[in-house]
């Protein structure tokens, strides 16, 4: 038996690790993004319109998206962890992405167990709130390991296969979701959805971020010098230098036009499943498979498209140009005569709205890398994502009230115009000028995580 484990780890061994391979990081971070995407699928797409169909209110379901959501508002605190602990002979990050991954596992098989029915929404939300936790801790720490593994010659490829991933990991496990809910209700859907992590986990297993160091806490290796060169050993000094990038004032008023901006898309979280299921008779299923492959198709399309775009035209023009894409569905909806925006309108706004979001997405991402402190990028990063989390969830909750209390046609008009003055805020925090970015001395230049297409190479700074 010994000779046959230690043969097995001899072979193992002998795997590259993924600082010594571009096609394994490649492999790698797409599948790792994967797992984030699987419980999104569910809370924010297959759930919802389950809940739709089975007789939810709009306040209903908000109440459960923004619950399921919230921990995707932890992260700097996440952050701040795991630049402060690491567990060092697996790596920097890997012990976090591959605990994160099993308690993810475990909360969605207490949840199979516990099979809450639709009318159980608060029990659903909680357990949803409880496997997200999970996949929020692991966005985080895979983010981590890019920024301290990924050369930068690959950046920008990996993190569209990065995108890619997560992508697949939404609209697949929504439209597996989607099918489970109707044959076998939570039961299924989530028993399916924890049996694709664990595959996923096994393979990250195997997944070392530096030749020497253990796949597990129990195997042989040692901590890699880059790892024990960058620990950190206090709170305060990363909190601190954190809060004083965000408490530039161009900072914040661009984080507070990302906040308007995204709380439009918690809207059309509750808007769009209750609304196409209730008002227009869509199935759940139906109105789960359309969503999923329409923002899936036009993600990608995005992330094809956005590089040669910004290398044309300048990007607070493309900043204008997908936020109108954001706003115009909502006007029109908002506009459009009682009984006429029928099936093929609330196609096309779903298409059109999650097109325009995935183009805004990706630029203010760019900006916020472009903000960063590359001293605390790990945390400060974090906390850039966390804010628009946040406020997306909250949009969730609130917008699900507006339509109980004041009609789909208030919601609509509150969405188009947190788009308009989102967009005017980043604007006038001097979004896609690189001219304004103040440049502290000590600052050193920044190149992670990767710039996205249209931020120079070496231009984030805070």
């Amino acid at each position: 038996m010994w000779t046959g484990r230690r043969v097995v780890m001899g072979a193992l061994s002998a795997l590259p690790a993924l600082s010594e391979s571009r096609r394994l990081r490649l492999v790698g971070f797409f599948l790792m993004y994967i797992s984030q995407g699987v419980p999104m699928g569910l809370v924010m797409t297959a759930i919802p319109a389950w809940l739709a169909a089975n007789g939810a209110s709009a306040g209903q379901v908000g109440f459960f998206i923004g619950t399921a959501m919230l921990p995707w508002s932890f992260k700097l605190v996440n952050g701040l962890m795991m630049d402060r602990f690491c567990y060092s002979p697996m790596g920097r990050r890997r012990a976090w992405i591959i605990g994160s991954q099993m308690m993810m596992i475990a909360a969605l098989i207490v949840t199979a167990t516990l099979a809450p029915g639709p009318d159980e929404i608060a029990l659903l939300a909680g357990l949803a709130f409880a496997f997200n936790l999970c996949a929020a801790v692991n966005d985080v720490a895979v983010d981590g390991m890019a920024v301290d593994i990924l050369p930068e010659d690959e950046r920008e490829k990996v993190n569209g296969a990065m995108a890619g991933g997560q992508i697949i990991g939404i609209s697949g496990s929504a439209i597996m979701a989607g099918v489970a809910l109707v044959a076998g209700g939570v039961e299924l859907a989530a028993a399916m959805a924890a049996a694709v992590i664990v595959v996923l986990t096994i393979t990250v297993t195997l997944l070392r971020e530096r030749p020497g160091e253990k796949f597990l806490p129990w195997t042989a290796g040692s901590a890699s010098a880059e790892c024990l060169a960058s620990a950190h050993t206090k709170f305060l000094p990363i909190l601190g230098k954190v809060l004083r990038g965000l408490a530039q004032w161009r900072t914040a008023l661009f984080m507070a036009g990302v906040g308007f901006i995204t709380s439009s898309v918690g809207m059309v979280d509750v808007v769009s499943p209750v609304f196409s299921v209730s008002e227009l008779g869509w199935s759940s299923e139906a109105f789960t498979n359309y969503s999923s492959i329409s923002a899936m198709a036009t993600t990608l399309l995005v992330m094809v498209a956005i590089g040669p775009l910004c290398s044309r035209f300048d990007n607070r023009i493309l900043m204008v140009f997908f936020a109108g894409l954001m706003l115009l569905p909502n006007l029109a909806a908002y506009l459009a005569p009682a009984g006429t925006f029928g099936t093929l309108a609330m196609q096309a706004y779903i298409t059109m709205f999650w097109g325009g979001f995935a183009g805004v997405f990706v630029l203010n991402i760019a900006w916020s890398m472009n903000l960063t402190n590359p001293l605390v990028a790990a945390s400060q990063y974090a906390l850039f994502m966390a804010i628009p989390n946040f406020v997306r969830s909250l949009g969730s909750g609130g917008h699900g009230q507006i339509v109980d209390n004041y009609g789909y046609n208030t919601a609509f008009l509150i969405a188009a115009g947190s788009v308009a003055v989102g967009v005017c805020l980043c604007l006038l925090a001097g979004y896609g000028r690189l001219e304004t970015i103040q440049k502290p001395a000590s600052a050193r230049i920044m190149t992670d995580p990767a710039p996205l297409p249209g931020v120079p190479a070496g231009s984030a700074i805070s």
